[in-house]
């Protein structure tokens, strides 16, 4: 269950529950306890059914996120198998067949989670929900091991891929309802500082120029303000 759809249940059943109370209240007031109606009469039992189905809801909700986080688990590992293609300097197709079935399973197990959107008379297949998918897989086709491409041809397809799995990650964390967290480590944070400063004491190494010279040699990293 999406969290639309579940907002749209509550906010139905919440109403449902106010006009259930309402009604009860104003009969408790005003009419005599041999008049009252089933509602009123009933009122208790209407709320055991409305807390059961509010359970049911969230247990379904819960559900849908957890089946979206293991798909979400499962689509990165392809990702990085992919990505370990493209970082080899002579892979064999094996090693692509391997990758590219792992994309493409994801995206097809992708439809058990999500049907097909915007389906018309005109359009029964409707649409893919999530295009950032699609355009992956047409990606990693384009470097194909049978077609010979060069290392940069595969690292550009990676770094493409890259991009396109940022807007995949914000179109998922929407879906989960990810939350930010409650006390994070920001880039100016006096804990990133402190273990920063104790890296270049203790080992020598200056994180802040290591990523300054990644973001120099990689287009993708370059992107990041911070």
């Amino acid at each position: 269950m999406t969290n639309r759809a579940l907002r749209k249940r509550l906010i139905a059943m919440g109403s449902a529950v106010v006009a259930i109370l309402v009604v009860s209240f104003l009969e408790y007031l005003y009419t005599p306890t041999s008049n009252r109606t089933y509602i009123s009469s009933n009122a208790t039992l209407f709320a055991l059914l409305f807390a059961a189905y509010l359970a049911y809801l969230f247990q379904q909700r819960g559900k849908f996120v957890d089946d979206l986080r293991k798909w979400w688990n499962e689509i990165v590992q392809a990702k990085s198998d992919f990505f370990l293609y493209c970082d080899k300097t002579e892979p064999t197709e094996d090693e692509y067949l391997k990758a590219f079935y792992r994309l493409s399973t994801a995206m097809d197990t992708l439809r058990l989670i999500y049907c097909n959107v915007d389906r018309t008379p005109n359009n029964p297949k409707g649409y893919y929900p999530f295009e950032q998918v699609r355009d992956i897989i047409d990606v990693a086709r384009s470097v194909k091991w049978k077609r010979e491409v060069s290392k940069a041809d595969r690292m550009k397809a990676k770094m493409a891929i890259n991009l396109i799995f940022q807007s995949l990650r914000h179109a998922i964390q929407a879906e989960a309802s990810a939350s930010a967290p409650d006390e994070p480590t920001l880039y100016e944070s006096k804990y990133r500082q402190k273990y920063l400063s104790e890296i270049i004491r203790g080992i020598g190494i200056d994180v802040m120029k290591v990523r300054a010279d990644n973001k120099k040699e990689d287009y993708v990293s370059s992107r990041e303000s911070t």
